[in-house]
């Protein structure tokens, strides 16, 4: 596991059975005190989660903890505390300085669950913000939106077993300028190619298999469904409503879709998955390449 554990207290030879109770489950760090903590974390961080004992001269675990917040946020926090000390967790509780407190003392299964809860929380926040940042990055170029091969597997059964652009192209066309009610959705799975690139193609792969199920799903029978890019779909739909009503629909839909559960080696995580969209009426347009100009114009600027 690459995520990093480290382990405050102020006793040696209470760091040193740690060490021998955790070592072969987790990339290890312990640190003599506060002080020594805080220097493990800017000389050996970031760390995923960090376990301190309350009582501890100079820095008391609640301080030490609520200085870890300042300088690493997204470090999931836990506190070690006699049953004497459970007002001082209560409060750095409600201080929000920790994720978790732990009575002294905790046995080897309850600290090795305490620590892949809090691994799973911190895996969550970091795909959460990976997420916002990959949908910040987003830009596509209009002459990729006009690429009738924009798919490798256009032509070819693909992983979604969907049509490909080329289809979609095709069956877009004759529509074009013509009835009021037909509308394209652009649906991005934004969560896609972080999974990807942190997780790997297989985990990525099974992503995207479950949001298509979830959209196909959450479509109508008569609406018609292309994957267009490695984390686009596109549906064509048509409705008796305005543009707004539409787009409510839609967003209500994409809503339905907040988390997505990965299985990673045994260990189940939660992830955010959020699907944005865009959409355009198909009347609005006379020409494909109008239509998808019209796409990157919004994409952009959302960017």
């Amino acid at each position: 596991m690459e995520e990093r554990v480290l382990i405050v207290d102020d006793e040696r030879g209470v760091l040193d059975g740690y060490e021998r109770l955790l070592r072969k489950e987790f990339q290890l760090t312990v640190a003599l005190g506060g002080a020594e903590g805080l220097l493990a974390i800017e000389k050996y961080g970031p760390f995923a989660v960090v376990i301190s004992d309350m009582r501890m001269p100079e820095m008391t675990g609640a301080d030490f903890l609520a200085e870890v917040k300042r300088r690493a946020p997204e470090t999931v926090r836990m506190l070690l505390t006699g049953y004497t000390d459970m007002n001082a967790a209560i409060e750095a509780i409600n201080r929000g300085n920790i994720f978790k407190f732990l009575t002294k003392p905790s046995t080897k299964e309850i600290l090795v669950e305490s620590i892949h809860q809090g691994i799973n929380e911190y895996l969550a926040m970091q795909m959460a913000r990976e997420t916002v940042k990959d949908a910040e990055d987003f830009k596509n170029s209009i002459s990729k939106w006009n690429t009738g091969d924009v798919c490798q597997w256009d032509n070819a059964q693909g992983p979604t077993g969907l049509p490909g652009p080329t289809q979609a192209r095709a069956f877009l066309t004759p529509l074009l300028g013509t009835d009021p009610c037909c509308y394209v959705v652009m649906l991005r799975l934004t969560a896609l190619r972080t999974i990807e690139n942190r997780y790997g193609e297989e985990a990525a792969s099974g992503y995207l298999n479950v949001a298509t199920q979830f959209l196909m799903q959450s479509f109508e029978k008569e609406d018609r469904i292309f994957h267009w890019d490695r984390d686009i779909l596109l549906a064509v739909v048509r409705r008796s409503v305005s543009p707004t009503a539409m787009r409510m629909e839609i967003a209500r839909m994409t809503s339905a879709s907040k988390e997505h559960m990965m299985d990673l080696k045994g260990r189940c995580i939660m992830i955010s998955s959020p699907i944005t969209f865009e959409l355009q009426s198909v009347c609005q347009y006379k020409s494909f390449e109008k239509l998808f100009a019209a796409f990157d114009v919004i994409f952009m600027r959302k960017s």
